[in-house]
């Protein structure tokens, strides 16, 4: 941990993780109080400044590019490779919708995919007659992938949709070896980053995808309607932006319209502004004080000890492939309803955990702020019963 902070201190920036047991942050993550306070403040400026004037348009154009830089800073790419998006789902969806579909197109993608990404496919097939073909990476996404979609691959294959860690397991794809598969034959691959992006570490040029999309609310601890997408500046002109807008075009006096040469072609229009410098507050937190380093290195432990923990109690399956790879565990307890056992676990206890119904399981977040006293206090209530 960085010289500067402690865990004790951590856990007081985000005060929700003192008032119950929370091992969700694969759903939401907990709020700093400095990102609320950069809300407040950017708010209160607008109330008393105005949101006209030189000096408004100018901090409000400082809290995008801060905004963008400390993603591209998170994902090792460069700023103009980085998009604002409200969500994983707008990113997604962006892309999706990006290219143009004839009826017979083919889309791969896995049997482990969250419904954010599925979602515009289903749609693309309902209105195009596009194909989903769907890759089996096995009922615990432990098999290859590469393996699994080189199967699926044919002449008419136009995108490779997939997750970088599967929302239902906690298991790591190697997208890096998709990505490689599928240049070689000329296919896009676009990355769902729901559950990688502030868990485990990025460097999507080294990855080597051509994008990439994350929300701000989850491992970020940022706020909600805050979100990126990656798009390899090589990438750029293998999908065109659905819908423009303002930020998305150049504004040159010679220049009747055209969109910018950068990632924020897909940005339509203003977004909250107060928001942004949330989500810049929140990313810049967990840059320069808490540190990636650290951040990535508590999950991954955290996660080990919950997996070891789990395996050593009667009537647990330990459904997570892979200790330690990512910050997601997925297990189920013999003879207990999952919905049933959360619900137990809020009201009894005030612990937080989620259900996968699709998986008949459990599944716990091991964030960077949580302690193995806080696993073993879950373990215990599971074990008493």
């Amino acid at each position: 941990m960085s010289e500067s902070i402690s865990i004790q201190q951590i856990r007081e920036a985000l005060p929700v993780v003192s008032s119950k047991l929370y091992l969700n942050t694969g759903t939401f993550g907990p709020l700093p109080g400095l990102t609320i306070k950069a809300i407040e403040q950017r708010l209160q400026y607008e109330l008393l400044q105005g949101r006209l004037g030189m000096k408004s348009f100018e901090e409000m154009g400082n809290i995008y590019s801060s905004a963008r830089q400390h993603v591209a800073t998170l994902l090792h790419a460069a700023v103009d490779e980085v998009a604002l998006t409200d969500n994983t789902g707008e990113g997604l969806n962006i892309i999706s919708y990006g290219f143009n579909w004839q009826p017979g197109d083919e889309v791969i993608t896995t049997n482990h995919e969250h419904i954010s990404a599925l979602a515009p496919l289903y749609q693309l097939r309902d209105r195009f007659g596009i194909i989903i073909k769907i890759a089996d990476l096995g009922p615990l996404a432990e098999r290859s992938a590469e393996a699994a979609i080189e199967e699926q691959i044919s002449e008419h294959t136009r995108l490779i949709v997939l997750s970088h860690v599967t929302w239902t397991t906690g298991a790591v794809v190697d997208v890096a070896a998709v990505a490689q598969l599928a240049h070689a034959r000329g296919i896009p691959v676009l990355v769902d980053g729901a559950q990688s992006a502030g868990a485990i570490p990025l460097n999507l040029p080294e990855l080597g995808v051509d994008f990439y999309a994350i929300p701000m609310q989850k491992w970020l601890c940022g706020p909600d309607g805050t979100g990126a997408l990656y798009v390899h500046q090589g990438s750029l002109e293998k999908v065109t932006p659905t819908y423009a807008g303002y930020f998305s075009i150049k504004h040159e006096e010679d220049v009747e319209w055209e969109f910018n040469d950068n990632a924020q072609r897909f940005e339509m229009g203003g977004r909250q502004t107060a928001a942004l410098a949330g989500q810049a507050a929140s990313l810049t937190w967990m840059e320069e004080t808490v540190t990636h380093k650290v951040m990535f290195e508590r999950i991954s432990a955290l996660n080990t000890y919950a997996c070891e923990r789990l395996q050593s109690l009667p009537n647990v399956n330990l459904l997570t492939p892979k200790a330690g790879a990512s910050g997601l565990v997925a297990f189920s307890v013999a003879g207990q309803d999952p919905n049933e056992l959360v619900q137990f676990l809020q009201e009894k206890h005030n612990i937080y955990i989620r259900s996968i119904p699709a998986m008949k399981s459990l599944r716990i977040s091991t964030g960077f702020y949580n302690t193995q006293e806080e696993i073993d206090t879950l373990l215990n209530a599971i074990s008493d019963l």
